[in-house]
C-alpha cells in the first residue's frame, strides 16, 4: 500500500492511497466467479453462464463493490500508518484505474488539532459571593403572596400597580391595524405587558373614561410594520382594581403545603430553597467564568466538520423545542444552523480542551461526588430516596449526572490553580444575572 499525504489550509489534509493490484484483481475475479454460480440469463441454465458474459454484464458492479471494500479495509489502516486522527467522516474520491495497477483513491479530511494546554495559574477568575438576608427572604415571600393576589374593584383613578379593564381600538393614518383592537383586556399598570405610551395613557383614568392617545412602538417591536411607528388609540376604561395580597398567617402557610403550618416554618423553608438556588446559580456563573478563562488561555484551530455537526444539532434541538410548544418550523424553511455558529464553536472548543485536560491530568467523576449530586437533585422532592433509586436504576440518567460531575471536577481543578477573586454581590443581583 502506497500512501502520500498533502497538508492543506488549517486542519485539512488530502491523502492518496494506492493498493496492490494483485489483491484487488483477485477480489474482483472472486466476486464475478461467485456471481456466475447464481446469475440467471436467458438461454443459459443457472450457474452455467460463461464467465466472460458475466464479466461483460456485471464487471462494473463487481469492480465498484471491490473498490468500496478496499476503501473500508484499508482507510483506517492508512490513517494509523500515517499517525493521523480524522476529526470526522472523510470525503472519498476514486481515482481512475490504470492498466496493471491497483485501485487508487483520495480522501479529504480534517485532523484533530494538537492541543497544548496552557498553564492556568496565570488566569484570573471571578467568583460571585452573596448572603441571603432577611429582606431577601421577605421579598421572596411577597412574590409568593403576589402569585395568590386577588383584585378588588375601587372607585378612584388608576395608579401604578392597579389592574384596569380596557377596550381599545388602534388606528394608523385613520385605518385600524391588525392586532390593535381589544375588548375587556386586563392591564396591570407598570407591568410592561403593553407598550409604555399605552400604559401611561391609562394611568390616572377612572372607570368610564375615554382617552385618545398617540403611542409609539419600540424600534425592536416584533411586528416590523409597526416598529418605530406612531399610532392612535381610543381607550375606554372599565373597572379599576387594586391588588389585595393574602396575609401571611398559619392558614396561608398550610395552603402552601408547609407541613408544620407555621409562619416560622415557611420562612425557614423559603430560605432553605433560596440557599439551594443560590448555590446552583453561583456554581453556574463560576463555571462560565472558568470556561471563559480556559478558552482565553488556549487558542486552538477548530475542525469545521465538528463545528458544522454541532450547529446542525443545535438547530434540530431548537426545532424540536419549538415543535413541542406548538410552533413547528415550515418544512421548506428549516432552522438556519448558521444562527448557532458562535455557540457551536464554543462547545467544540470546550469539548476538545476538557477532553485533553481530563486525559492528561487523570480527572475523574468520583463516586461520592456523583452520589452527592444525585442527592442534591432529589432533595426538593417529597420522597428523595425514590428519586435517588430512580437515578441509580437508570444508566442513562446516571450518566448525565456523571457528565455534570466530571465537568465540575474540571472546574475545581482549574480553580485550585488559578487566581480567584471574590465578587461580593447580592442574592437579587445573582438571580437577575441568570435571566
Amino acid at each position: 500500500m502506497q500512501i502520500s499525504v498533502e497538508k492543506r489550509d488549517g486542519l485539512e489534509h488530502r491523502m492518496t492511497v494506492e493498493l496492490p493490484a494483485e489483491g484487488f484483481e483477485q477480489t474482483v475475479e472472486t466476486r464475478l466467479a461467485n456471481l456466475a454460480r447464481t446469475v440467471k440469463m436467458p438461454g443459459f441454465r443457472p450457474g452455467k453462464v460463461p464467465l466472460r458474459i458475466v464479466k461483460q454484464q456485471y464487471g462494473a458492479q463487481a469492480q465498484k463493490e471491490a473498490l468500496d471494500e478496499a476503501v473500508q479495509s484499508s482507510l483506517y489502516e492508512a490513517f494509523n500508518k500515517e499517525n493521523l486522527r480524522p476529526a470526522g467522516a472523510p470525503s472519498v474520491e476514486f481515482l481512475p484505474l490504470e492498466e496493471g495497477k491497483g485501485p487508487k483513491y483520495a480522501v479529504t479530511f480534517e485532523v484533530m488539532p494538537e492541543v497544548e494546554l496552557a498553564d492556568m495559574s496565570g488566569a484570573r477568575i471571578e467568583i460571585p459571593v452573596a448572603e441571603i438576608t432577611e429582606a431577601d427572604v421577605d421579598k421572596t415571600i411577597d412574590r409568593i403572596r403576589e402569585q395568590r393576589q386577588e383584585w378588588k374593584e375601587v372607585e378612584r383613578a388608576a395608579k401604578d400597580g392597579d389592574q384596569v379593564m380596557v377596550d381599545f381600538v388602534g388606528t394608523k393614518d385613520g385605518v385600524a391595524f391588525e392586532g390593535g383592537t381589544g375588548s375587556k383586556v386586563p392591564l396591570v399598570i407598570g407591568s410592561g405587558r403593553f407598550i409604555s405610551d399605552f400604559e401611561k395613557g391609562v394611568e390616572g383614568a377612572s372607570a368610564g373614561d375615554v382617552r385618545n392617545i398617540d403611542a409609539t412602538f419600540p424600534e425592536d417591536y416584533g411586528n416590523k410594520e409597526l416598529a418605530g411607528q406612531t399610532v392612535q388609540f381610543e381607550i375606554t376604561v372599565g373597572a379599576v382594581m387594586e391588588s389585595v395580597l393574602p396575609e401571611v398567617t398559619d392558614d396561608f402557610v398550610k395552603e402552601l403545603g408547609v407541613e408544620e403550618g407555621t409562619v416560622e416554618a415557611l420562612h425557614s423553608q423559603v430560605k432553605e430553597n433560596m440557599e439551594r438556588e443560590l448555590k446552583s446559580v453561583t456554581r453556574e456563573i463560576t463555571k462560565t467564568n472558568v470556561m471563559d478563562a480556559l478558552i482565553e488561555k488556549n487558542k486552538i484551530d477548530l475542525p469545521q466538520v465538528m463545528v458544522k455537526e454541532e450547529m446542525q444539532r443545535l438547530a434540530r434541538q431548537m426545532e424540536n423545542m419549538l415543535a413541542q410548544q406548538g410552533i413547528p418550523m415550515p418544512k421548506d424553511k428549516p432552522m438556519d444552523p448558521e444562527l448557532y455558529r458562535e455557540q457551536a464553536e464554543r462547545r467544540v472548543t470546550l469539548g476538545l480542551l476538557m477532553s485533553e485536560l481530563v486525559n492528561k491530568e487523570g480527572i475523574v467523576a468520583a463516586d461520592d461526588k456523583v452520589r452527592e449530586a444525585v442527592e442534591e437533585i432529589a432533595a426538593p422532592y417529597e420522597d428523595p430516596k425514590e428519586i435517588i433509586d430512580h437515578y441509580y436504576g437508570d444508566r442513562n440518567r446516571l450518566a448525565e449526572v456523571q457528565a455534570v460531575v466530571m465537568e465540575q471536577a474540571v472546574v475545581d481543578w482549574i480553580l485550585e490553580r488559578a487566581e480567584t477573586v471574590e465578587n461580593k454581590t447580592t442574592f437579587e443581583e445573582i438571580m437577575q444575572s441568570r435571566s
